[in-house]
């Protein structure tokens, strides 16, 4: 017996744009490693998953808003189900550390969301006209053309790939030209380096006179237990993520690198009969 009208389920008239993006990539791996979110506290770290949820269905797409309109902390907390200062603080937090970027008028969004976005937007235009141009097979040879030795098609394709290689190779060299923080051998003192490439680069990334950059460079060296390689290091870590709080970034790198440094070996004979003492257990009571 048919179903009576009443009964039948409502067709809506039309698809809400909520259901254009029910899904997408989610790459665990390139999350569980994030560098900057890994700096953050568990709370931050959570509330960044709640944020890319809203980001993913926002217009324009990855930007903390809705119909086109920033999100206020009060609006976030009321979302997330927590206090304004508890979104202020982990917001703060979050910008800290770098892991997500603003726009010109302030908007937070993430750079991930938007790369993926257009990348997803490029892959549907090619598909409109018949696939990627770049991987598109060429056409068979004619009769006339093949003859008995084909056309050399392996010796282009492998040009091309020398030729990408070529770019790539210079692309590195330019980049390593613009940051040689970890350029040092052996004929190169560490911290000498470190006071010349490590403080141009701390000047240029955060703007600060020379006088405050070398103090900021001293603190982080007398941090490190004068061991200028683990600073340099560090700042090539800076160099190649680009974070929006450069010091901040580097201050909490530094001091979360030092803290899973094994304890030192002690070197003086006092220091290693204490040691020695201290490995004998306590015969208290026995």
């Amino acid at each position: 017996m048919p179903r009576s009208a009443a009964s039948s389920p409502a067709t809506p008239a039309a698809t809400p744009a909520s259901t254009r993006r029910r899904w997408s990539k989610f790459w665990w791996q390139d999350h569980e490693r994030d560098p900057a979110l890994r700096l953050c506290s568990l709370a931050a770290q959570g509330l960044w998953m709640r944020l890319l949820c809203l980001m993913h269905e926002a217009e324009p797409y990855g930007h903390l808003c809705v119909n086109g309109k920033p999100l206020h902390p009060r609006q976030i907390a009321q979302m997330v189900g927590v206090s304004p200062q508890q979104v202020r603080r982990y917001m703060a937090e979050l910008q800290d550390a770098g892991v997500y970027a603003t726009t010109a008028e302030g908007v937070p969004y993430s750079r991930r969301l938007v790369r993926d976005r257009a990348a997803s937007d490029a892959g549907a235009a090619w598909g409109r006209t018949g696939g990627n141009p770049q991987l598109k097979a060429e056409p068979p040879l004619s009769g006339a053309e093949q003859g008995i030795t084909p056309a050399p098609r392996a010796a282009v394709m492998l040009q091309e790939a020398e030729a990408e290689t070529e770019a790539e190779t210079e692309a590195e060299a330019e980049a390593e030209a613009e940051h040689p923080l970890t350029k040092f051998g052996p004929d190169t003192d560490a911290r000498t380096h470190l006071f010349k490439s490590g403080l141009d680069f701390l000047k240029k990334a955060t703007g600060r006179p020379d006088r405050s950059a070398r103090a900021i460079l001293g603190r982080w060296l007398k941090l490190a237990g004068d061991d200028a390689a683990v600073v340099l290091n560090v700042l090539a870590e800076c160099a190649t993520f680009n974070p929006a709080e450069p010091v901040a970034w580097i201050d909490a790198t530094l001091r979360t690198q030092l803290q899973m440094r094994p304890a030192p070996e002690p070197t003086s004979p006092h220091a290693r009969r204490m040691a020695a003492w201290d490995g004998v257990p306590d015969m208290e009571g026995v």
